[in-house]
């Protein structure tokens, strides 16, 4: 998620308040197709009221690889990309107040370097993934009890927005922005699995709109007062189980995050998604099927797990396993398991799975360090 805020650039523009940050050092390798782009930052980030990460300056190097072989360094950032995307096709791929970041990237790093042709097109693509990805965590929607069983949005003709709309309702204004939409396979596509002929979590969901107004007053100069009024809608959400009607605050915890999750895997247009413990409040059962439907929609966009469960570990390959772990000198580190093992210890794994049992076995027996 920091690259994701690298990618959009306004975020090292002059004028943040000075604030307590810490340091993070990123190494990042990015492939497309033959060519290689190769990233080495530190990045200056400062965690916001909602336990955000927001990243206030940066200091990239990039190598990149074509695919003839032919390379390239620079120290440009990525939120850059913008610029080169307006050269290459007629709008930006993302809004961000160029000018201005311009001139502030201007005077950290002299515009006397030529950025070939081929360059500009490779940044664009990785800012084009970075500016995709997307998060879901399951602590997001702890304690569905907490959850709002109405939430309120602005009407302007057939233009609505949201209305101060956080945490569990902000999920539920997504369900209900998609079921607006027309058409939407995806929604549908999310219905038929949560609902009686897929994984019966629910046997539907609705929306039930009610209209409202609001007035605002404000004060001009010379003290003459204007009065606006404004047309809303009271959003009411139904979900249907079985007979009874029930509100988002009366579902149970499993249920509420295993809504959220499968729309975040089925609808999020992103070029990655990153899902922290899928596990949570799941049974097994439910899980399997989950796993199985991550696989499915892989194809789409790269998913990334994180987890602690060795049940997840059963359903994945070795060869999409990495570790990661803390170390005093380096920090947060991930490798591939394949590097955290020797030729013996990977040859011992291979032999287990051939004959013995899946990863997450291996896993308890504490074959791969430390145990679940």
């Amino acid at each position: 998620m920091l690259l994701n805020q690298m990618a959009r650039g306004p975020e090292h523009a002059p004028g943040h308040r000075r604030r307590i940050t810490t340091t993070s050092r990123i190494k990042s390798t990015f492939q497309r197709e033959r060519s290689i782009a190769e990233l080495k930052a530190s990045v200056d980030a400062y965690t916001n009221e909602t336990n955000n990460d927001i990243v206030l300056d940066s200091r990239q190097k990039w190598l990149f690889t074509a695919q003839n072989g032919q390379r390239f360094t620079t120290h440009l950032p990525l939120g850059i990309a913008p610029q080169f995307e307006a050269e290459f096709s007629p709008g930006h791929i993302f809004p961000a107040d160029m000018l201005q970041y311009r001139f502030y990237w201007a005077s950290k790093y002299p515009m006397h370097q030529k950025i070939p042709n081929w360059v500009r097109r490779e940044v664009t693509h990785v800012a084009r993934y970075c500016f995709g990805i997307r998060y879901y965590g399951a602590s997001q929607f702890t304690n569905p009890g907490t959850c709002p069983t109405s939430f309120e949005i602005e009407r302007e003709g057939t233009h609505r927005t949201l209305h101060r709309i956080r945490g569990h309702a902000k999920i539920l204004y997504g369900m209900y922005s998609a079921s607006r939409a027309e058409p939407n396979r995806r929604y549908e596509q999310f219905m038929e699995i949560v609902g009686p002929k897929g994984l019966r979590l629910i046997d539907g969901l609705k929306f039930r709109e009610v209209p409202s107004s609001s007035t605002e007053y404000s004060v001009r100069v010379g003290g003459k007062v204007e009065r606006r009024r404004r047309d809303n809608l009271l959003v009411v959400p139904q979900f249907k189980i079985g007979r009874q009607t029930l509100s988002p605050n009366q579902l149970s915890e499993g249920t509420f995050k295993t809504l959220s999750l499968l729309f975040h895997i089925i609808t999020e247009d992103s070029t990655a998604l990153l899902i922290e413990e899928p596990e949570v409040c799941i049974h097994h059962g439910l899980l399997s099927s989950i796993l199985e439907l991550i696989k499915s929609y892989s194809r789409h966009k790269q998913m990334i797990l994180s987890t602690h469960s060795d049940y997840v570990l059963d359903h994945v390959s070795p060869d999409n396993v990495y570790r990661v772990t803390l170390q005093k000198s380096q920090g947060t580190v991930v490798h591939h398991i394949r590097k955290t093992m020797t030729s013996k210890e990977f040859g011992a794994l291979r032999a287990y799975l051939d004959r013995q049992g899946n990863l997450g076995e291996y896993w308890r027996e504490g074959g791969l360090g430390d145990r679940p």
